[in-house]
């Protein structure tokens, strides 16, 4: 990764996307941001104080993946004796492929795992070592038995004692940034504001849920869908 720190890069023999087009262009950026080269010729008559040779590489936006399971050889949710061991190899392996911040996901689990392995998931700012981490995802267990998909049966847990269910299950919720819950149980709807409140994306999945109940969450605050089409109704 180059570091900026007030020199202007140049990026040589890469691609870039421009006016919704793939081109062939160099890119100039000076402290994190790009800037026009025509400025620093006409106006600075500068040269860059460093070039980079990109060998015909795409430059674009590094991807945000919300939600990663595991990879590598790691599972979040089963490898819990190295989750921070584990957390450092993926955030380290998907730079490779273009991600660069990512939600490490814990699937339906039984309350002692979440509270040995959310406490040892700390946001943290990327780099070439390894992905941003932007907070955790919690894709259940509060989810509909019918839709479960891969998820332990036997994990899934209602929401009719409301905040208290999720505190009782999560204990922590700090570094949480997404939980998936399916908005037809009961007491659905009184946490997903709730959730909101301390900051907290409610995503929508593992749901039979139509689409009068989906519009009513997203009126309390819903504002995401977990795999679109999967573990949901057509």
């Amino acid at each position: 990764m180059v570091k900026i720190n007030g020199e202007t890069v140049q990026f040589i023999n890469c691609n870039i996307l421009r006016d919704h087009r793939i081109i062939k262009e160099d890119l100039w950026v000076r402290n994190g941001k790009i800037i026009n080269p025509e400025n620093v010729f006409f106006d600075e008559k500068i040269q860059s104080d460093n070039k980079v040779d990109c060998h015909g590489c795409l430059i674009a936006p590094g991807f945000i993946d919300v939600q990663i399971n595991g990879g590598f050889g790691v599972d979040f949710s089963h490898n819990t004796d190295t989750v921070e061991k584990g957390l450092q190899k993926v955030a380290k392996g998907i730079l490779s492929h273009g991600v660069t911040s990512f939600c490490p996901t814990l699937v339906t689990s039984f309350p002692e795992t979440y509270r040995k392995v959310i406490p040892k998931i700390k946001k943290a700012t990327g780099g070439t070592h390894g992905a941003n981490v932007i907070g955790i995802h919690l894709e259940g267990p509060f989810i509909n038995p019918e839709k479960r998909g891969a998820h332990n049966p036997d994990a899934i847990h209602s929401l009719e004692k409301g905040m208290a269910a999720v505190r009782d299950v999560y204990g922590s919720l700090d570094d949480v940034k997404i939980v998936t819950l399916a908005p037809e149980i009961p007491g659905a709807m009184n946490v997903i504001p709730a959730l909101i409140k301390q900051d907290i994306t409610v995503s929508l999945g593992h749901s039979t849920a139509d689409l009068q109940i989906g519009e009513d969450a997203a009126r309390h605050g819903a504002s995401l869908i977990t795999h679109l089409f999967n573990a949901m109704l057509p």
